[in-house]
């Protein structure tokens, strides 16, 4: 029995529908694969875990991500998970230490406890929440991140070069390492 046209046509409209699913449903699998490989290798690194702790923190201090990045690369020229040569643990010239370079003296405020300069500057868990705490304090006073940024570089409500770079700068990843 010869099968009409039509149905020839909707059994292969229906072959090609699973073919390009199928390979779609493949494509995404290798994609989630290579991306759990990349995950993997920089688990335990310093970079990952400064950036799960500014995702945490900035979602729970809801300061955009992009600023908070952006406050991250101008402090300590942050990169990335994958920024595997990452130095958190710096000092600038004012004083300011850790990975969002936060002022010791300013610290225990914020941490509700005194906090000591090498606790300041290691642990990267209570920098940057101290960091998202003091962004949020600064956006809160002025209701302007561009002006809470300023505030947080130099203690006064200022739009510098520095403050116009962390709020403006929505494409933060792409100063990122990528592997």
């Amino acid at each position: 029995m010869i099968m009409p046209t039509y149905h020839k046509l909707k059994l292969w409209f229906a072959i090609l529908i699973f073919g390009v699913l199928g390979i779609f449903i493949y494509t995404l699998e290798e994609r989630v694969d290579r991306l759990e490989d990349k995950l993997s290798i920089a688990e335990g690194t310093t970079s990952l875990m400064m950036y799960q702790t500014i995702e945490k923190y900035a979602d729970s201090f809801n300061v955009p991500k992009h600023v908070a990045f952006n406050v991250a690369y101008l402090e300590t020229h942050y990169r990335g998970p994958f920024d595997w040569d990452y130095n958190p643990e710096r000092t600038s010239s004012a004083g300011a230490v850790g990975p969002m370079q936060i002022i010791p003296r300013y610290a225990h405020h914020f941490a509700g406890r005194r906090v000591g300069t090498k606790e300041l500057k290691e642990n990267i868990e209570l920098n940057v929440l101290i960091s998202m705490k003091m962004l949020r304090k600064w956006y809160s006073m002025y209701h302007d991140w561009t002006l809470a940024c300023g505030a947080y570089n130099t203690g006064q409500p200022v739009r510098n070069s520095y403050a116009q770079y962390a709020t403006s700068n929505r494409d933060y990843k792409d100063k990122w390492i990528k592997i």
